[in-house]
């Protein structure tokens, strides 16, 4: 009797910390999934954004053109490259996020600007920060899964 409730102990605790490892291995996965689509998709919209500063545009004006492309190209690669949700999350939720993450790129930008930094260099430097700010929203907000919120 002793060896069965220790066996049904032991069962116990491995159905209850083994899901909680794989959904660890689970998020690194989706971690480094997402830092590998996040440069094509900061790739994609730093090239809209230097653009912009190249043909004389602020980097008010610059960054909301690199958003704006940015979203429709990063909402697809996002959704299943990282996400492997082909269909996608909440669109809504999406451009809200990313409503947020503009009010802060620009405000960090701004700051940059403050202290006479490079445009160009300006806007790789708060690629960091907005990213790491990106992935945080869009995974609690916008693909969630079933009991994650």
């Amino acid at each position: 009797m002793r060896k069965t409730a220790t066996a049904a102990l032991r069962l116990k605790t491995e159905m209850t910390t083994y899901p909680c490892s794989l959904s660890r291995r689970g998020l690194l996965r989706q971690g480094v999934r997402f830092v590998l689509t996040g440069a094509l998709n900061t790739g994609f919209s730093y090239c809209i954004y230097a653009a912009c500063i190249f043909a004389g545009a602020g980097y008010a004006l610059a960054s909301a053109a690199s958003l704006a492309g940015g979203i429709v190209f990063s909402y697809r690669t996002t959704s299943y490259l990282v996400f492997r949700q082909p269909n996608g999350g909440s669109l809504p939720r999406y451009i809200a996020c990313y409503a947020a993450v503009y009010g802060f790129n620009v405000l960090l930008l701004k700051v940059l600007d403050s202290l006479g930094i490079d445009p160009y260099l300006c806007g790789l430097i708060a690629a960091v920060p907005t990213a790491v700010l990106s992935f945080a929203l869009l995974k609690l907000l916008v693909f969630r899964t079933q009991g994650s919120g």
